[in-house]
């Protein structure tokens, strides 16, 4: 997967996520100012959707630093093994 899609990726997720939790907690706390427990209960479930969403996108931008920090790693070693081979 390409760096920047995956970027783009984990970046939609985390503001999916947001919204989501924001527009649950406004759901649930409609529902239960109005005594509608069905809404409410929407409410939670929408708030616990948009969490997941959110971490999957926060999950995706750590695994993206890390291939960083291993590409560099890798560099790093590849210029140690040409400095070793010249004579």
């Amino acid at each position: 997967m390409n760096t920047d899609k995956a970027t783009t990726s984990a970046t939609a997720d985390k503001a999916k996520g947001h919204a989501n939790e924001l527009i649950g907690t406004v759901k649930a706390k409609v529902g239960n100012l109005t005594g509608d427990r069905e809404l409410e209960a929407k409410g939670h479930a929408q708030n616990a959707e948009g969490k997941v969403d959110r971490l999957k996108g926060e999950i995706k931008e750590k695994i993206d630093d890390a291939k960083d920090v291993v590409k560099a790693g890798v560099g790093a070693v590849k210029d140690k093994i040409d400095e070793a081979r010249r004579p």
